[in-house]
């Protein structure tokens, strides 16, 4: 792997850190649109997959003492079967067209938040937690993309903002963790992208630590919004130029 794409892919996962920090969400998202740009979307994923934890680990510290395994108990199980099933399709289905796929997802998911993220959320039943795992897990396991799901049901649920925020580290942390095992005992793995990912990991929390700085000095609502119209824009190019 070059130095201009090794520093290509600091500074995606930097910028997704920072967003991370600053918004309190999208690092799967974020990181995800960018760096297919400078790498293939199957290496990407890869890298993420390992990141997906730290930042996980990461956010969960400062929130554990609110979690609830009864909260989580549905999404975590769902997710351990969807993740292995998308998986699956990362690996033998066609790179342009999971590039594709990636596209829509990105646009359907921040048109809906771009249209829809100032309204209160749809009451989702408690019960559907272990379907929309299954749901979640499957988009994450082939894309990294699996959070909305997710996040909709956890938001709808009577919790307050630190269940919410302990359940759904759980969650993405309990699948990254899958995606992790079963990229390292695939042939999707190179040592390149193991070194790139490692030496990304401090930048990353650096630029996470950063954004949470800036957290509350600028306008949240604003910040999702631009956060979200870049991803619809991304998911856009990727419909259209996989």
């Amino acid at each position: 792997m070059s130095a201009v794409t090794s520093l290509g892919v600091v500074l995606a996962l930097s910028l997704s850190g920072f967003v991370q920090g600053l918004t309190g969400f999208g690092f799967g998202l974020v990181s995800v649109a960018l760096l297919p740009l400078v790498l293939g979307l199957k290496d990407a994923l890869v890298v993420v997959a390992f990141l997906n934890v730290v930042v996980c680990a990461a956010t969960f510290v400062a929130t554990w003492r609110e979690f609830r395994w009864r909260d989580a108990r549905g999404l975590v199980l769902g997710s351990c079967i969807g993740v292995p099933i998308g998986f699956w399709g990362l690996v033998h289905l066609d790179a342009g067209l999971l590039l594709r796929a990636l596209g829509v997802l990105l646009c359907v998911y921040s048109g809906i938040e771009l249209v829809f993220g100032e309204r209160s959320p749809v009451k989702i039943p408690a019960g559907l937690g272990f379907p929309i795992g299954i749901v979640s897990g499957g988009i994450g396991g082939a894309l990294n993309v699996g959070g909305p799901p997710a996040i909709a049901y956890t938001y709808s649920q009577p919790w307050t903002n630190g269940q919410v925020v302990a359940v759904l580290q759980v969650v993405f942390g309990v699948s990254a963790v899958l995606r992790a095992v079963l990229v390292g005992t695939s042939e999707l793995i190179r040592p390149g992208l193991v070194r790139v990912s490692l030496v990304g990991v401090v930048p990353l929390l650096l630029a996470t630590v950063a954004g949470g700085w800036f957290l509350g000095r600028v306008p949240r609502e604003f910040l999702k919004r631009a956060v979200f119209g870049f991803l619809f824009l991304m998911g856009f190019k990727y419909m259209l130029f996989p």
